[in-house]
């Protein structure tokens, strides 16, 4: 692979890549993560495109003709702007597709990984996948170091945690999802029997449990739905006839007995 061009910016790059394809040249953009790395220093250098040995002259001209075109754009009087060739709105189009593309590609896919190898065999048991940005895309996890992986967070655009998979019981099967806010886990649900159903939901306040709902699958009602704080169980509503309808509630003490039953009042 040779450098055909550099880039002033990520941006340009998949811009300029998206043109040559169009001229049937395959290119690659190299060095788009070392720009976020280097911050407001200037980043020249840093971002090329390169091509196949046999398809660099072909680039380079069409490099040219790209350049040969963008200055003659430039130089042209604003008074013809009116009698302006439908082929010039049309590259102005392509152009704004192009960089959008681009953009999405440098912020968005995968591109490196780092992680950590905990019990030193070499293989990463945590593993963090960046964007061309360097804003984390997600992470994967084999927390029992089995070497298969139990435990997905995924990141939004900002680079916070936006949805999550696990594998709780490590049998090859994300039976668990959770939810993410500002960072913290909000809900989550899992399938606890292998029936493809969730049957248990679980409710957080800034990340600590609050709540959580035993789901009945033949009618989707909760038959059980039990109340934290500080992960001890303090109360709990329950449906004790199965008629869909919580119609029982059990106190618990510090030490999770029963200290009192009532009968819940129904509308």
């Amino acid at each position: 692979m040779q450098t055909v061009y550099e880039a002033s910016n990520a941006v340009e790059a998949h811009m300029l890549q998206g043109y040559l394809q169009q001229e049937g040249i395959a290119t690659r953009v190299e060095g788009a993560y070392l720009q976020g790395a280097v911050g407001e220093l200037a980043a020249q250098g840093f971002v090329r495109l390169v091509a196949d040995e046999g398809d660099v002259e072909r680039a380079r001209a069409a490099i040219a003709r790209w350049e040969s075109s963008e200055a003659a754009e430039a130089a042209a009087p604003t008074s013809g702007c009116a009698q302006a060739p439908a082929k010039s709105w049309m590259s102005v189009l392509l152009g704004v597709a192009i960089g959008v593309t681009g953009a999405f590609a440098y912020f968005r896919t995968p591109v490196t990984d780092s992680g950590v190898d905990y019990n030193r065999d070499g293989v990463l048991d945590e593993r963090w996948v960046y964007a061309p940005s360097g804003s984390t895309l997600k992470s994967t996890i084999d927390r029992n170091l089995d070497t298969r992986i139990d435990y997905i967070t995924h990141f939004d655009h900002q680079g916070e945690a936006d949805t999550a998979e696990a594998d709780d019981d490590f049998d090859g099967v994300f039976e668990t999802r959770y939810l993410f806010k500002n960072g913290s886990v909000v809900s989550a649900e899992a399938d606890t029997d292998g029936d493809a159903y969730p049957d248990l939901k679980a409710n957080y306040t800034h990340g600590v449990l609050d709540s959580a709902e035993y789901i009945d699958p033949a009618s989707g009602w909760p038959v059980r739905v039990e109340h934290y704080r500080l992960g001890k169980i303090t109360a709990a509503e329950v449906d004790a006839n199965r008629d869909g309808k919580l119609d029982t509630r059990h106190l618990y003490s510090g030490t999770a007995d029963i200290t009192r039953t009532e009968t819940i009042a129904q509308p």
